[in-house]
């Protein structure tokens, strides 16, 4: 719930400093996620020449393999959709540059929802929802005309909670997407902006 507030916090102020900071962004993607399925577009805006706040949210879609069976010879095999969101908003602080340029420190917030639902017997879903945050340490480059590069590396701690219907318990799922409390936020950003 606080993560969610959070998100609603920041796009508040996004709008808010948008109106007196106008074209002070970056509109940008994560290319990585992209072969996941995970499609993330979002903007960074600059509230001062050190602070900045951005908002990640996007739409996890992908297909997966699930498997049944009584032992490891006789496994039967079901195509399986996943389908969620995520939303990743956070807080620059520019160590030494000027933002958008440099090494910064962000503490992040995220929210995610992926329901895996078995093709052939679509009663069967199973829906992970995660909260949590963390912090990244990264850096930011501009490049011609106005194109940005970014890479960012760092702790994340999260809670998740699973339910399921139908028979989806009785299927093995291979991928044990986002089951761990604590993990590593990693990734490349490219964007477009000022």
């Amino acid at each position: 719930m606080r993560t969610i507030a959070f998100a609603i916090l920041m796009v508040i102020g996004l709008h808010v400093q948008g109106q007196e900071q106008e074209g002070q962004g970056i509109i940008k993607t994560n290319p990585f996620g992209w072969f996941a399925g995970q499609f993330q577009f979002g903007y960074e805006h600059f509230l001062s020449e050190k602070l900045s706040v951005q908002v990640m949210p996007g739409v996890i879609f992908s297909n997966t393999t699930v498997t049944q069976g009584d032992s490891l010879f006789f496994l039967e095999s079901f195509d399986a959709t996943r389908l969620g969101f995520i939303v990743v908003p956070e807080v620059r602080y520019y160590l030494g540059d000027v933002a958008p340029d440099g090494l910064y420190i962000a503490p992040f917030g995220r929210f995610r929802t992926v329901t895996t639902t078995v093709d052939q017997d679509d009663a069967s879903t199973r829906k992970r929802t995660s909260i949590g945050g963390g912090f990244v340490l990264g850096y930011q480059y501009q490049l011609a005309n106005g194109l940005t590069g970014e890479l960012f590396l760092g702790p994340q701690f999260k809670s998740s909670n699973t339910e399921y219907t139908g028979d989806f318990e009785l299927y093995e799922d291979l991928s044990l997407d986002d089951t761990e409390d604590t993990g590593i936020r990693f990734g490349l950003t490219i964007g477009i902006g000022r």
